[in-house]
C-alpha cells in the first residue's frame, strides 16, 4: 500500500473525515509555523542574556541555553564531577536498549539492571573509588529524574498486580485496604503527592527528626 493509498483509506474516506484531517493538518501546520518562528526565526542566537532581555518577547534565547545547560541537565551537582551524572545517564540508556534484546530477558537482563543500578549509585553517591560523596540534596536535573523514573516503573509493576490480586481477595479488610489506596493514589493529582511529600510530611516529623527529600 503506498502513502496515497493509505491517506486515501485512511484520512480522506468520507467528508467528514476529510474535514476533521484537514482541521488537524491546519492546526498542526500553524502550531509548527509558530514554533519554528519563535525558535529560529526570532530567535536570539548571540549577544548573551542582555540581548535575550533587549528583544524581550520576540523569540527563544538560546544564549541562556548555552549559559545554564549544565545546570539545566545536572543541577546542582558539582561542577567538576558531572561527567558522572552524564555517564549515569548513559548506563540508563545502555540498560534500556538491552531490554530491548530478547536474548537477554530473564535472569541475565536481572543482573544487567541490578550491576547497573549499582553503578549509577556509586556514580551519583561516591564515596568510593576516590569518588566525592554528592549528598542528594545537589542531584537534579536528567539523572535525578531518570533515577526517580527507573525505580518507580521498576517498583509500580509489582506494586500494582498486589493490589490488584487484594482487590479482588475474599478477605474484606484486605480488600477494603486495598480499594482505599487504589482510589486515593488514582484520585489524587500528582503534583499534591509531591508537594505533601516534600513540604507538608516534615512538618509532621518530630523536631530533629527528618527524612531525605529524595527517599521521601
Amino acid at each position: 500500500m503506498t502513502a496515497i493509498t493509505w491517506a486515501r483509506a485512511k484520512l480522506f474516506n468520507g467528508i467528514a473525515n476529510s474535514i476533521v484531517t484537514l482541521v488537524a493538518a491546519a492546526i498542526l501546520f500553524k502550531i509548527a509555523y509558530g514554533l519554528i518562528g519563535w525558535l529560529f526565526v526570532r530567535g536570539v542566537f548571540s549577544g548573551g542574556l542582555d540581548a535575550c532581555n533587549a528583544a524581550e518577547g520576540q523569540g527563544a534565547c538560546w544564549p541562556f541555553i548555552g549559559n545554564w545547560w549544565r545546570f539545566v541537565l545536572f543541577g546542582r551537582f558539582p561542577y567538576d564531577e558531572q561527567a558522572r551524572p552524564a555517564l549515569a545517564c548513559l548506563i540508563f540508556i545502555a540498560l534500556l536498549a538491552a531490554s530491548c534484546w530478547r536474548r537477554l530477558w530473564w535472569s541475565k537482563l536481572a543482573a544487567l539492571w541490578v550491576t547497573g543500578f549499582v553503578a549509577i549509585g556509586i556514580l551519583m553517591f561516591g564515596g568510593i573509588f576516590d569518588l566525592s560523596y554528592v549528598p542528594t540534596e545537589n542531584w537534579g536535573g536528567l539523572p535525578l529524574t531518570i533515577v526517580i523514573a527507573a525505580v518507580s516503573l521498576i517498583g509500580a509493576f509489582p506494586l500494582g498486580i498486589l493490589l490488584a490480586l487484594a482487590r479482588r481477595s475474599n478477605l474484606p479488610i484486605l480488600r477494603a485496604l486495598s480499594v482505599v489506596d487504589i482510589e486515593l493514589i488514582r484520585g489524587v493529582p500528582l503534583i499534591s503527592v509531591l508537594f505533601m511529600a516534600s513540604v507538608m510530611i516534615p512538618l509532621l516529623f518530630p523536631i530533629g527528626f527528618s527524612v531525605n527529600k529524595l527517599l521521601r
